[in-house]
């Protein structure tokens, strides 16, 4: 009897683990825009709350103001760098989905990668029975494989 944690497990395949990285990409990108709406929040209520600087002595005078919206501009600008390769990563996604000739194979990509549907779901707004479905998702698994295959070169 062969212990469970000992077994060796297949390979994922590499279009599958591609495609599977939509749902988490696109909650990325939604985070880092509300990170993004934030920080501008932030920035532009602290030059609405100011209040004079009363300098009391020689030397600089300290603009902790100044400071605040260039360390939020600093945030802003590598969430934005953050949020511009998860859009990059998105719409690759969506080219090699775009790439499978089969309009059937297609919406079974989009239904199961993109709207995240379980399979059973899948195959009733296909329309197919389920193992027809995983056919059709073993055939348009392959095309994108071939895809990033021609996309690496």
């Amino acid at each position: 009897m062969a212990d469970d944690s000992m077994q060796c497990r297949k390979p994922e395949n590499p279009a599958k683990a591609f495609l599977k990285r939509y749902r988490a990409l696109a909650v990325q990108r939604d985070s880092l825009q509300r990170s993004i709406d934030a920080a501008w929040e932030r920035a532009t209520s602290r030059t609405a709350r100011a209040k004079p600087i009363h300098v009391t002595g020689g030397g600089g005078v300290y603009d902790r103001m100044a400071e605040d919206v260039a360390r939020i501009s600093d945030e802003t600008e590598q969430l934005r760098a953050a949020k511009e390769r998860a859009e990059m990563a998105l719409a690759q996604i969506m080219d090699a989905i775009q790439a499978v000739p089969d309009e059937t194979q297609k919406a079974v990509l989009l239904l199961r990668y993109v709207e995240g549907l379980d399979w059973d779901s899948v195959s009733r707004r296909i329309g197919y029975e389920e193992r027809q479905t995983f056919i059709l998702h073993g055939r348009a698994l392959w095309t994108v494989h071939q895809w990033m295959l021609k996309s690496v070169q």
